[in-house]
């Protein structure tokens, strides 16, 4: 047989070796960017077009390459960092592998232009798929442009899996925020098809903070710091309420360079334990620094994750520190013995005779001999009954309202206006017609169920779930069909988003206009709410808007093209919890009647159940059998 085996050629070998470095428009930033941070640049500019699909350029003023080296960099592992592989565990740069510059060229068109400062003439190197064109003399400024065009023009297919252009820009965003939060004091630009979005001039960790994403969090930051050895932990943590179901603003960077880790990270989130909501997670900007002896950033090709010699060390030194910074700041729960209302404590005086306590006994006390309660009185009544709301006290008792299953009458619709199928267990599956009845028998259950009779059937009803589906309803409607009222404001709200954010906003105005939310973007950075929701109560916009970003965002990752079913579920879960407790019977029948007028009562949006109900024949068994 005739061999099989051969070698691919330079281009191929160079594409598929680009295929683990650039896997989208954020990677090419990344590595532009660390390699700018490594030249030594005080002032550092990134310029895109189209979310980095027509242009991606970094512009510094560090101290630029020679003539020689301006070509011989964007061969493969070309690089000035390293000399040794003993090297890679001393390492102070960002780039040290000498594959990025051959990645990039390998799938887009490179012009480079570069000077050094003792230099009186600049180099020009240009590339196309790794086919050098042009290598002249030219007339430049001091340091480096790096100038990227038609990223992947020769690897379609990479092209076709590219994301919209609103998420390939958030992580643009996400990657520039990250070299521009550990370089504080550098100057950093960005701009966005000519327009400027971004000018972080040098300062301090915090300033920087601000500076990326608005004065809102400037009161959310606690700082944190501890050093131990040649371990140092420094930078900023949040307050509990401020956390959030996804963890967007974590930032954890080890010997200036941001990395992902999630034993490390759950050292952080472990010290919130007990303060925020099961599932949300607090946000964070933490540096480590280690001795690089002690750490490996070699493992992964985007120089993203590390290894570290001793992690429970580190885990434990980083969990004490955040949670000593939480407790030092008085967020921990601590017990206040000076409040008004607490128990006194009697002071003994001298020679004071202890007695212990008399009790006194009814040896004619019957616990099984009912008796009755004077009117209004709920001495009798079981822990069913210490969450009813008022005006229902002829339900005070659970034997009282089973006693009512068989005296109740209840009205129903016609089976022509409308009937919904309604499943209440894993057994029984029932075509049940809605309800239209001035008052059904209910009450409360410890707050989070109603307990009514319906159709001669006990109905546990999920308060929170009911309110999901109501409210999906009525913003998907209002975004289908009928808009909501909008009440302008005398006084509008000025809120800063990221520039990506603002993107996505922009992309997302006619359907918040739909549900009465009426917005004009000022700047790159700021919009304007001129007009919310016509008697609606007044919410945390910064909080529902960012939601609502971050719910879009997931759904465009995952190619979901219902916008609006994805808006109003984002609109409904962040709406649901932020309702007052049910208190009178009114508002009990008020969210009865709601949920039986909606599409599908027996279901929330997010697929949990919302009702389950038992027959008087069900009831019985379990006392027969």
């Amino acid at each position: 047989m005739s061999d099989i085996i051969h070698l691919l050629p330079d281009h191929v070998a160079n594409q598929i070796a680009a295929g683990e470095v650039i896997q989208r428009p954020a990677s090419v930033v990344k590595e532009l960017l660390e390699n700018s941070v490594d030249s030594g640049a005080t002032q550092i500019e990134l310029i895109i077009k189209d979310s980095g699909k027509t242009l991606i350029q970094v512009v510094d003023n560090g101290k630029g390459m020679s003539f020689s080296d301006a070509r011989l960099c964007f061969e493969r592992h070309a690089t000035s960092k390293i000399n040794s592989a003993d090297d890679l565990f001393s390492l102070k740069t960002k780039g040290f592998r000498g594959e990025a510059l051959a990645s990039i060229a390998a799938i887009a068109h490179v012009e480079l232009k570069t000077k050094q400062e003792d230099q009186e003439i600049g180099t020009l190197v240009a590339i196309e798929g790794t086919q050098i064109s042009e290598h002249v003399p030219t007339v430049t400024s001091d340091g480096t442009s790096v100038a990227v065009k038609n990223l992947f023009y020769n690897v379609p297919a990479r092209r076709n899996f590219l994301k919209s252009d609103s998420v390939e820009f958030s992580h643009i965003e996400e990657e520039f925020f990250r070299i521009a939060l550990i370089h504080p004091e550098l100057g950093f630009t960005f701009s966005h098809n000519d327009k400027l979005l971004l000018q972080l001039t040098p300062s301090n960790f915090k300033i920087r903070i601000i500076q990326i994403f608005g004065n809102h969090i400037k009161d959310k930051l606690f700082p944190i710091e501890q050093e131990v050895g040649e371990i140092k932990i420094s930078g900023f943590i949040a307050k509990p309420e401020n956390a959030k179901k996804r963890k967007n603003d974590q930032y954890f960077f080890v010997n200036n360079r941001f990395i992902t880790h999630y034993y490390l990270r759950h050292a952080i989130e472990s010290a919130y334990k007990e303060m925020i909501p099961e599932g949300y997670k607090p946000a964070f900007f933490v540096h480590l620094q280690v001795d690089p002896k002690t750490i490996d950033v070699n493992i992964s090709p985007t120089k993203v994750e590390a290894k570290f010699q001793d992690e429970k060390l580190l885990y434990g030194l980083i969990h004490a520190t955040v949670k000593k910074s939480l407790g030092a700041l008085s967020l921990t729960p601590q017990i206040d013995f000076d409040v008004e209302g607490a128990q006194e404590i009697p002071v003994l005086k001298p020679n004071t005779e202890i007695r212990p306590p008399s009790v006194s006994l009814n040896p004619d006390y019957n616990p099984f001999q009912s008796k009755k309660s004077s009117a209004g009185s709920h001495s009798s009544s079981s822990s069913f009954s210490s969450h009813h709301p008022k005006g229902n006290e002829h339900f005070d008792s659970w034997s009282q309202f089973m006693k009512n299953i068989k005296d109740e009458h209840i009205e129903i619709t016609s089976q022509e206006e409308r009937r919904t199928e309604l499943v209440f267990n894993e057994k029984q599956e029932q075509d049940i017609p809605i309800i239209s009845i001035e008052e059904i028998p209910a009450f409360l259950l410890s707050n989070q169920y109603i307990v009514a009779l319906i159709n001669s059937r006990v109905t546990f009803i999920h308060i929170t779930s009911a309110r999901e589906r109501i409210l999906y309803e009525k913003y998907f409607d209002a975004l289908e069909n009928q808009p909501t009222v909008i009440q302008h404001s005398l006084f509008p709200d000025h809120i800063q988003f990221t520039p990506a954010q603002i993107e996505i906003i922009n992309e997302m105005k006619p359907e918040l206009l739909h549900l009465g939310y009426e917005i004009e973007i000022l700047d790159s950075t700021t919009i304007v709410v001129n007009g919310t929701p016509n008697n609606e109560e007044n919410d945390d916009l910064q909080t529902l808007i960012t939601y609502l970003i971050e719910s879009y965002k997931a759904s465009q990752m995952g190619r979901d093209t219902d916008r609006n079913k994805t808006i109003a579920l984002s609109m409904a879960r962040h709406k649901k919890h932020r309702f007052k407790e049910l208190t009178t019977n009114e508002e009990i029948q008020e969210l009865i009647k709601t949920l039986f007028s909606t599409l599908v009562p027996h279901t929330a949006p997010s697929g949990k159940k919302i009702l389950y109900s038992l027959s008087e024949i069900e009831i019985s068994h379990f006392f027969d059998s």
